[in-house]
């Protein structure tokens, strides 16, 4: 009897241990919270390291940081002339830039629209932490201002995927 009772007490131990989530969705998780709208969940993108998915239903009204258009270019958005449109278009992909300083992460949010409904990409920037150390994560501090240059190269290296599908939509 006793030892019946040990197994399943074991196998109940292992069973909550399975569905514990693994660090990459913890880290999706803990990524999806430095978002400035609501997401119902990130996706990762295959074969891009630290890119996710995400759509929503409706519409996401947040001004961008950036414009950037089919070709690539990144425009500020918000400079001191009023900007021309407070709707996205169809035609450019809104980019929002988030620092969080003390998960040592920048995130690259870049947004498209197709029948008023809001769909993009992250693109995350994370310091190695001992927490997400297996995540696939650069070796510098990317929250150091003294280090914009890296982080900025790194951003337009990562976001062809949005400008790809930005042209495929187009089209």
């Amino acid at each position: 009897m006793k030892r019946t009772v040990f197994y399943i007490v074991l196998l109940a131990l292992y069973a909550c241990a399975m569905q514990r989530p693994t660090t990459s969705e913890e880290f999706a998780k803990d990524v999806q919270k430095d978002l400035p709208f609501k997401v119902s969940e990130l996706k990762a993108v295959s074969g891009h390291d630290n890119t996710y998915s995400f759509h929503s239903d409706g519409y996401i009204g947040l001004l961008p940081d950036y414009e950037v258009d089919s070709e690539g270019a990144s425009m500020i958005y918000q400079t001191t002339f009023a900007p021309t449109h407070h709707t996205q278009p169809s035609n450019v992909i809104w980019r929002n830039i988030v620092i969080n300083r003390k998960a040592k992460r920048v995130l690259c949010i870049d947004r498209l629209v197709k029948d008023n409904r809001t769909f993009g990409y992250v693109y995350v920037l994370q310091s190695e932490t001992a927490r997400y150390s297996d995540s696939g994560t650069f070796h510098w501090d990317v929250s150091n201002p003294k280090l914009l240059l890296n982080v900025s190269d790194a951003i337009e290296g990562m976001s062809e995927f949005s400008v790809v599908t930005l042209n495929a939509l187009t089209k």
